[in-house]
Order: structure tokens, then sequence, then C-alpha cells
């Protein structure tokens, strides 16, 4: 994977709240210089996994990136930089940052920042045919939406919607709007078309029959809506008592066809995979979930506790494990 290969592709919003406040352009020597940071020290809370240090770093050349990259009044907030344009996150940098040479960040924040002022001059296409081939499906957290327009697109889950996003080489242009473009009624049947024409994942057979595709681009957990098509690529049984799935990261997406008591260990290794990608890039949902059918909802089977993750066993997963003998 190259330095600057499609993981470092920056997330263009349709829309961005707008922002105020001035400040002077911070300054920051790249890490890895003594001055820069200090080694060790604490996770920072808001830019997990780096420490404090590191954190204090990328807030400081990120701001003298946007800078120099012409946007206005930049200021750094714990995990945004605020800029007269829009607020733009740092997050997913900091989980991208630790997996590549000290020496390199520099160059990596640099580029994000380009990415996203490259996007910026670009204006929204006037008609679906302008970018019908460039469109793909995304499925997204309703957390990261800046407003939920169901005329953008689909639900997914209580906790997950489908949007369609354009794919440009240097960023994905999500369309949150259901007014741009004529919504997912207009854009929905190109963008799964897009999604069908991506490489296929890479894939593993995991122990409890849990099936992993991983991919090396922003689409790997929208294959979902693909997912009866894509267990038949890979020799999976067809589903006769539903599907769990769970999507930790936009990368990952895991698969479990219940058919014997197999599905309690699979179950248990589907949230220890999940909860552990939350610190990847693009972390999308710790649980996992119940597709009853093909084209139903997914539906949460874990819940957080205070005592830990639990297992829920009701509705339409309850009817599927008593159809396998698994519960009365």
């Amino acid at each position: 994977m190259g330095l600057f290969s499609r993981r470092t592709r920056s997330d263009e919003p349709a829309s961005r709240p707008g922002g105020s406040g001035s400040s002077a352009p911070a300054s920051g020597s790249a890490p890895g210089d003594a001055t820069a940071w200090a080694p060790g020290g604490s996770t920072e809370a808001k830019l997990p996994p780096l420490t404090s240090s590191d954190a204090h770093w990328l807030r400081a050349h990120a701001v003298a990136a946007f800078a120099r990259a012409g946007f206005v009044d930049p200021v750094a907030g714990d995990d945004h930089v605020r800029t007269a344009e829009g607020i733009y996150g740092l997050a997913n940098l900091a989980r991208v940052l630790p997996s590549y040479e000290r020496s390199d960040w520099s160059a990596l924040v640099d580029e994000h920042v380009h990415n996203l002022a490259t996007a910026r001059e670009r204006t929204l296409p006037s008609s679906v045919d302008e970018v019908a081939d460039q469109l793909v499906a995304r499925v997204l957290s309703v957390l990261d939406l800046p407003h939920d327009d169901p005329a953008a697109g689909p639900r997914l889950g209580p906790d997950l919607v489908v949007r369609a996003a354009i794919d440009y080489p240097e960023t994905i242009a999500l369309l949150w709007d259901g007014a741009a473009l004529g919504g997912w009624a207009v854009t929905g049947a190109p963008a799964l078309a897009g999604l069908r024409r991506l490489p296929a994942p890479a894939y593993r057979h995991e122990e409890h029959d849990v099936h992993v595709f991983l991919a090396d681009d922003f689409f790997g957990a929208s294959r979902v809506l693909l997912l009866d098509d894509l267990l038949a690529s890979v020799g999976a049984p067809a589903p006769t008592h539903g599907v769990l799935v769970a999507v930790p990261d936009r990368t990952c997406l895991l698969v479990h066809v219940p058919r014997d008591s197999t599905v309690v260990a699979a179950v248990q290794l589907m949230i220890g995979i999940a909860r552990s990608r939350q610190s990847e890039p693009g972390p999308l949902s710790p649980h996992v979930y119940f597709r009853a059918q093909p084209g139903a909802e997914l539906t949460p089977i874990t819940r957080d506790t205070g005592s830990g993750v639990h297992v829920v066993v009701d509705g339409p997963f309850a009817e599927a494990m008593a159809a396998l003998g698994l519960i009365g």
C-alpha cells in the first residue's frame, strides 16, 4: 500500500456546518523531532490512539496545513479544525498516522488537507448523468450524518443508513441532502451498480463459520448491501434462518449464516472482532446485527450494559433460533 493510497483519501460532505473565529496559524515540527512530541504518555481522549503530545502536534500541524491551503481562520478544536468554510474532523487522521513511519506524518496531514482543498473548489454536478459512473452506495452511522434526510437514502438499521457517494480519485463526496441530484430515488440504482463494479474484497473463513471480508477502499462494510451475492461468491450456503452481520468499520464486513449451535461461538467471535476494530479509521458500529430475510432491516442483537455486552434474543432472531432448535 503506497504512502498516498486510497486509504488516506478524505470524506467530502456535500455541505458542512459553518464555523467562525480566528487564530494565527500554529506551527509544528514533524513527529520524530524531539521538540514536537515526547514518546510515551497517556492516550489522548479526543484523538485516540495518539498520545497527548502527538495529538497536540496533529492539531498544530493541521491548523498550519489548512492555513497554507488557503482556508480562512483555521482554529484547532479537540478533534477537529474549524475554519470559515466549515468543520473538518481529525479523528480518522489520528487513527491512520500510527500505522506509518513518523517521518511520513507531516506529508500525510498535508496530503489530507490538500484533498480537502481540492474538494472545496469542486462544484456539485448539475445532473446525475455527469457522475453516474462514479456513484457508489455507502453505509454510514447515523452519528456521522449532519442531518438525517430520508430522501437522501434508506435506513439499513436503527443506527445505520445508506447514502450515495461520488467516488472521486482524491475524495469521497457524500450526498447528504435528498435534494442533491434528485435524491436516492435517482441516485440509488447507479450507486448500487457502482458498488457491484468495485473489485472483490479480500476474504477469509474464520473459525465458527465466520466469513470476513476486507476491502482496500471506503466501501468494505457497504458490501452488506450485496450480501447474498457476496455469500454465493465464496460458496457459502444460502441462508434459510437469516444472517448475522457486523460492520465494524468502513473496510470490514463480518457474516455468519446460522445453521446449528455454532451460532453461539460465532456471535462471540464477531463481537470480539467488531469491538477490536473500533480504533480503525472510519469506525461504523461495534454491534452484531440479524437480518431475517433479503431486503429486511438489520436488527442489533447486542446491547451495551454496565456489566458488558449482552446478546438479546427476541423478535425475528428468537424465531430463527427456535426454528433451529436452539431455544424453547
